[in-house]
């Protein structure tokens, strides 16, 4: 059954979240330090790793939780499109963290790609005029409506630049990806 692979390829992902960050306590060294930081040159890996990054357990259970439901969603509606999209929102999305990000800063978490994710399904639909994806991101709305406010809000500690940018690439996916088939 296509849901249950939706459901497996989800879990193993945050799977994969929850075992980075374990892993964390048992090397040398602070794996945090690999996120993005905006205008090094030396941390462009940053754009790759920050996703699979979180602070501590608050922050993985809370990007754990929207992205497994975000990406049963997306996938349920296109695998393809959903691994073309993710690359998109973390390559364009992390790098603009990269550009415009605040100096002196460490960018970590799956919030840019969760926000990507967001932008992507909502503005599929609407490009695609397409009923299957309009559904897909009225659901979307309706779970994380509240959470678009946040890119209208600086709090600190929280990165604003990775949302921002992660639905803003998101978006860039959406118009991109439109044309193509599932």
């Amino acid at each position: 059954m296509k849901l249950n692979k939706n459901i497996q390829i989800s879990l193993a992902i945050i799977a994969f979240l929850w075992l980075v960050y374990f892993l964390n306590f048992f090397i040398p060294g602070d794996l945090r330090f690999y996120g993005i930081q905006p205008r090094n040159i030396n941390h462009l890996w940053g754009i790759i790793c920050s996703p699979f990054l979180h602070g501590n357990l608050s922050h993985l259970i809370a990007n754990s939780s929207a992205l497994a439901v975000l990406l049963v969603v997306s996938l349920a509606f296109s695998r393809k499109l959903t691994f073309w999209a993710i690359l998109i929102i973390g390559l364009v999305g992390g790098g603009s963290v990269w550009l415009f990000g605040g100096s002196n800063t460490v960018h970590i978490g799956a919030s840019g790609v969760i926000f990507g994710l967001i932008g992507f399904l909502m503005f599929l639909g609407i490009f695609r005029h397409e009923w299957k994806a309009l559904v897909f991101s009225i659901i979307v709305f309706l779970l994380y409506g509240g959470a678009l406010f946040s890119l209208l809000l600086y709090i600190p500690g929280i990165s604003w630049s990775a949302h921002f940018y992660g639905f803003f690439s998101g978006i860039l996916a959406a118009w991109w990806l439109r044309a193509w088939k599932k």
